[in-house]
């Protein structure tokens, strides 16, 4: 993934005045969030909708055996594991349907459908074809706006391991504008554990805003209940370590500023961290298409290990919708929100051009933050081996970069065109350029390869 283009910063605040400055904030901040997501209803009514994953009616029958095709790479359990039935049971177009989305879901495939054939007796056989894509591929990447801010992603990932659904990702990043970063991540699905499990691990160390390192280790137990479709309760839960530790100013620094090194004050910041993060709605995924709804809600925070570290809170929701108006017409609306407690800013999300586009990485972030966007998504092409979607979209971001300074909140829209190329049968390879008109007018362009 290559991308090129033309997510956390403080201020004093009585503490009798922050919930109504808050308050006055969100609704604010939201007022062009709603504006939004009405357009989007308002669009979507009295219209003859279409299904992205679409099964034929037919009368309930005994599925004496199942057959898998095509499915080289992945293995049978894997597929078996997200059926709503087993072998003897009684098939009907509800329970199959919703069979070939969980499929579709594990994003490993290029088509997925099903036959029906009779066996000696009166017997039937259902066919599932599931043929693998290739999810093994190296990871190239990056971004520029300018011949000073570009960005290079190598590295190598599989989503597929072994055949097992297992993810194993190895990357690094260099920049002049983005945090240079490295980190290895694996993830064990829940077809492979105990009472829909799944476990991750990773470490993650960058270098933010080239003046803070940062080192981080976690692990994660996941109990993704929401992605059978069944609005269950099950949290997952993160936790890790997290260690900032600031960077002294170099020579060229000095040189420029002699004052720097006396303003200078090192701290090394230690932190134990949680996060409880709950979903509800599914969003089905079918190659590029997307359709379903999902709403996450995330409350954590961290406890200052070291001394002179102070302990801090954070949340976030992030709301997604996507419909089929037509086969190759999508609607999608987003919305994402953020807070922080803490004052200090290495903590905050950071928002870039491939969050909202016309912007420099790191120029939107501050304890409170949200992001929208909302569009039309029509595709032109989509073969085993070239998909062409291309969008019409309208983003909006609003940050607070001091608690209850509203006079100090940045904002910035961006409405525009892309083009998106992909290759279903090598996910990897996918090519997304779009114009867009915002404030800065001179970052119209972006490339994402």
């Amino acid at each position: 993934m290559c991308q090129l283009s033309s997510p956390r910063k403080r201020g004093p605040l009585n503490a009798a005045r922050r919930p109504l400055t808050v308050i006055s904030y969100l609704y604010f901040m939201n007022l062009k969030t709603c504006l939004i997501l009405l357009v989007s209803i308002i669009s979507n009514v009295n219209l003859v909708l279409a299904q992205l994953v679409k099964v034929e009616d037919f009368a309930p029958r005994r599925a004496d055996t199942i057959i898998l095709e095509r499915n080289w790479r992945t293995r049978n359990r894997i597929i078996l594991s997200e059926l709503e039935f087993a072998v003897g049971d009684t098939v009907n177009p509800e329970n199959l349907g919703l069979s070939l989305k969980k499929i579709w879901n594990l994003q490993n495939f290029v088509t997925v459908g099903y036959r029906w054939d009779s066996l000696p007796g009166g017997r039937s056989a259902l066919i599932l074809v599931a043929r693998d894509a290739f999810t093994i591929y190296p990871v190239f990447g990056g971004r520029i706006s300018t011949i000073y801010d570009a960005t290079v992603k190598l590295g190598i990932a599989d989503h597929n391991f072994l055949g097992r659904n297992i993810r194993l990702e190895m990357r690094g990043q260099i920049s002049f504008a983005e945090p240079f970063f490295g980190e290895m991540k694996v993830t064990i699905p829940r077809q492979l554990l105990w009472k829909n499990m799944s476990l991750g691990a990773g470490v993650h160390s960058e270098m933010i805003d080239f003046d803070v390192y940062s080192n981080q280790v976690f692990a994660t137990i996941g109990n993704p209940f929401h992605e059978d479709y069944r609005n269950t309760f099950s949290p997952d839960f993160e936790t890790g370590l997290i260690r900032h530790k600031n960077i002294p100013p170099s020579s060229h620094e000095l040189i420029e500023n002699p004052n720097y090194w006396h303003d200078w004050l090192p701290y090394n910041r230690s932190f134990w961290y949680f996060r409880v993060t709950e979903s509800v709605g599914t969003v089905t995924h079918r190659r590029h298409q997307e359709e379903g709804y999902n709403i996450t809600g995330m409350i954590g925070g961290g406890i200052g290990l070291n001394a002179g570290t102070r302990s801090f809170v954070e949340g976030s929701i992030l709301a997604e919708y996507h419909k089929l108006i037509r086969p190759r017409l999508q609607l999608s609306a987003r919305w994402e929100g953020h807070y922080f407690s803490t004052e200090y800013k290495s903590l905050w999300t950071r928002y870039g051009p491939e969050n909202i586009r016309g912007i420099e990485y790191g120029q939107l972030t501050g304890p409170l933050m949200q992001l929208a966007s909302t569009g039309l998504y029509y595709t032109w092409l989509n073969w085993d081996y070239l998909a062409v979607e291309q969008s019409v979209f309208v983003q909006y971001a609003s940050v607070m970069t001091s608690w209850g300074d509203l006079s100090g909140i940045k904002r910035h829209y961006a409405i525009g065109t892309g083009f998106h190329f992909t290759i279903p049968m090598y996910p990897a390879a996918s090519l997304l350029i779009t114009f867009s008109y915002n404030p800065n007018r001179y970052n119209w362009f972006y490339l994402e390869l």
